[in-house]
């Protein structure tokens, strides 16, 4: 009852904080001018912003596949996984990171493949992808370091000043500091007993399998596969996001650079933890394109359209993932 409490929790104040962004944003629109706006969108771009999204799925479920690969689940299909991978963008909409583990879960159901080695797995998939945003992040930096320093550098000192922490919320994080010390300090103390307790081989062989999903990156049987996926989905991102530009008089002259920025502040927003990006997608996006003349209404709208089309096309390809997953039969394998 405790966890669930505590997970419903924590999903309502990513809610809470998304429904506070979203305000902020379209607190001062007139429902008849964003009516028109969607009615002036060439949706030719768009379209090809979501089929290009599209393919990226499809190159992160590849990817997935060789790491899992070197772990002995050879038998993968693409096709299968990438069931499972828009699966878990589905759930991510209802709930954030909830979607990693549920992509495990179908991929245990059709495959086969063990839930703690797929997480794993997950997670390395995650810290390399974190990198990548990194290096993306440098690379911005290099090319355009006045601009997008300082807008970076204004945003969030602005946006963290506005944060204030209490003096009950420091008691509280205090408090929880102690009882985690204190926990440890406990198991430490009793580790002989633990050690003897049926739960301990469990979490121990959870923790095994969960390591060599983690460290599948290192015995990849094909690097070159691999990092070059990475770097193609990194390179889908930015054309997917780049070509929207073409769909809003606004932003239709916008170039390169400026689509670079949209990559780095959309990749920021979509990281933050709250359901589907929403809220921080929109801020991050609309406010960066202030730096090449674009209004901030225009901004707003431009990051609405590519945050919708995206969020739209996950609810359907998501939806129709699972239906499809429902009617998979599990292979039978040996691993």
């Amino acid at each position: 009852m405790k966890g669930k409490i505590i997970t419903l929790l924590k999903y309502s104040i990513g809610l809470l904080i998304a429904g506070s962004l979203l305000w902020y944003v379209f607190k001062d629109w007139d429902l008849n001018d964003l009516l028109i706006r969607f009615t002036q969108v060439d949706y030719s771009w768009v379209l090809l912003s979501v089929f290009l999204s599209i393919i990226s799925h499809v190159i992160r479920a590849y990817r997935w596949n060789l790491l899992l690969n070197p772990l002995g689940y050879k038998h993968l299909t693409v096709f299968r996984t990438f069931l499972a991978v828009m699966i878990g963008y589905f759930v991510n909409l209802l709930a954030p990171r909830a979607g990693e583990i549920t992509r495990c879960g179908i991929m245990k159901k059709n495959d086969g493949v063990n839930m703690s080695v797929s997480l794993g797995s997950v997670v390395a998939e995650r810290i390399v992808d974190l990198l990548g945003l990194i290096i993306i992040i440098f690379i911005g930096l290099a090319l355009q370091f006045d601009r997008l320093s300082g807008f970076m550098i204004d945003f969030f000192t602005e946006k963290s000043e506005a944060i204030q922490i209490s003096s009950t919320v420091l008691k509280i994080l205090i408090v929880l500091g102690v009882v985690v010390v204190l926990t440890l300090v406990v198991l430490w103390w009793f580790r002989a007993r633990i050690k003897r307790m049926p739960i301990y081989f469990k979490l121990r062989s959870f923790a095994i399998e969960l390591a060599n999903g983690f460290t599948s990156v290192l015995k990849l049987e094909n690097k070159l596969g691999f990092w070059f996926s990475t770097v193609l989905i990194w390179v889908f991102y930015f054309v997917m996001a780049y070509v929207v530009v073409f769909a809003l008089p606004s932003t239709s002259h916008l170039g390169l650079l400026a689509g670079l920025s949209i990559l780095i502040m959309g990749g920021l927003g979509m990281s933050a933890p709250v359901q589907g990006g929403f809220g921080t997608y929109h801020i991050l996006v609309g406010s960066v394109l202030g730096l090449y003349g674009v209004v901030e209404k225009d901004g707003y709208f431009f990051a609405t359209l590519i945050h919708s089309s995206q969020t739209l096309s996950i609810l359907l390809f998501g939806g129709i993932s699972f239906a499809i997953s429902l009617k998979l039969k599990k292979k039978k394998i040996d691993v």
